[in-house]
């Protein structure tokens, strides 16, 4: 019984990871003001993060929910992949899956920077899942380094191969972590939102 309700309150917490809105222009309004509040924020913890997005070939940003409960984690999410190129917005829907001993919710907002062309079009395109287990993160408060960013190729170990073509920056109500690798995360075009 006590674990029908733990998995009963993390799929609320999962379910409650939509864009706010009753309509496709509300949502797409919603994902907008997300997108620059969440680049405000990077921003003011790590600066130089302006630099890297502005040389880039575009970016995506992501606001989802994660629940762990005993083995399992799950989670899901929203966001929009900017490509500077053509200045075109794509939205685009997230789903985590994982496994490992732990319990809780988290709430994060992800930035991932696209370094060449391909790349970026590769996600758009297919999205993609990443590996489990090989990341790093900086921690904020008392609990490892002082909030600070960095690209995923610049903390992570060198036994981890990181995409070169993409950064990755992720923001939790603690401030910034960066990891080698964004976790088992499946991303996919929004259909709904994508048509006009």
């Amino acid at each position: 019984m006590k674990y029908k309700k733990l998995i009963l309150i993390a799929a609320l917490a999962i379910a409650g990871c939509s864009a706010k809105g009753d309509t496709a222009s509300q949502q797409r309004s919603a994902i907008q003001q997300m997108r620059i509040d969440t680049l405000m924020k990077l921003y003011k913890v790590h600066p130089e993060a302006r630099s890297e997005i502005l040389k880039s070939k575009g970016y995506a940003v992501f606001s989802n929910n994660s629940s762990k409960i005993l083995l399992f984690g799950f989670g899901s999410g929203y966001g929009v992949v900017k490509d500077l190129r053509s200045g075109k917005d794509t939205y685009m829907k997230m789903a985590q899956a994982g496994a490992g001993l732990g319990m809780g919710v988290k709430q994060q907002r992800t930035v991932l920077v696209f370094k060449d062309s391909k790349a970026l079009s590769d996600f758009i395109k297919n999205g993609y899942i990443v590996g489990a287990d090989a990341n790093a993160a900086a921690k904020y408060d008392d609990k490892g380094l002082p909030a600070l960013g960095a690209s995923a190729s610049a903390v992570a170990p060198d036994n981890v191969a990181v995409p070169k073509p993409v950064g990755v920056y992720e923001l939790t109500e603690k401030g910034l972590a960066a990891q080698a690798m964004v976790n088992g995360y499946k991303y996919w075009p929004d259909d709904a939102l994508n048509s006009k």
